[in-house]
């Protein structure tokens, strides 16, 4: 059987994709094997990181993509372990908000000591090659937000 070559229009823009692909994965193992280390699902710990600051339920199933029912599951399970409270929004007495306690916030910390202390790519990369990692990133990014895109 002959073996079949495919020539892609920007072989260069293609290996980048599968990097970018590779590094991704890896970055999800290393989430997922961290939050279990700690005892968290992984969507417990993308919780947890993102109440640094109280949230809204309804922001927090934003931020995850999610059903807000799924946030009252992982809110529930937070909750009873004594890692956040809920709250009345100040600003909207019919809605929650979501507050890490000072037990969660302790394990936040420890959650995000752990993720990055051998997060791939940032722990082999010196000073000047994140700055430009991270330079390069920006402007890649900034090319998905929205009305960038042609």
């Amino acid at each position: 059987m002959a073996d079949i070559r495919i020539e892609w229009p920007d072989p260069e823009g293609q290996e980048i994709v599968e990097r970018l692909f590779a590094v991704a994965a890896a970055l999800r193992v290393n989430f997922e094997e961290t939050a279990a280390h700690v005892g968290l699902t992984v969507p417990q710990a993308q919780t947890l990181i993102h109440l640094q600051e109280p949230q809204r339920m309804g922001g927090v199933a934003a931020h995850l993509r999610c059903e807000p029912s799924h946030v009252t599951a992982i809110a529930d399970s937070l909750e009873r372990s004594g890692f956040l409270r809920r709250e009345p929004d100040p600003e909207d007495r019919r809605a929650k908000r979501l507050l890490l306690t000072s037990r969660g916030h302790q394990l936040r910390d420890r959650l995000l000591a752990r993720l990055f202390e051998n997060a791939p790519i940032i722990s082999v990369l010196d000073a000047g090659q994140r700055t430009e990692l991270l330079s390069l990133l920006r402007t890649a990014q900034s090319a998905t937000e929205p009305g960038t895109r042609n």
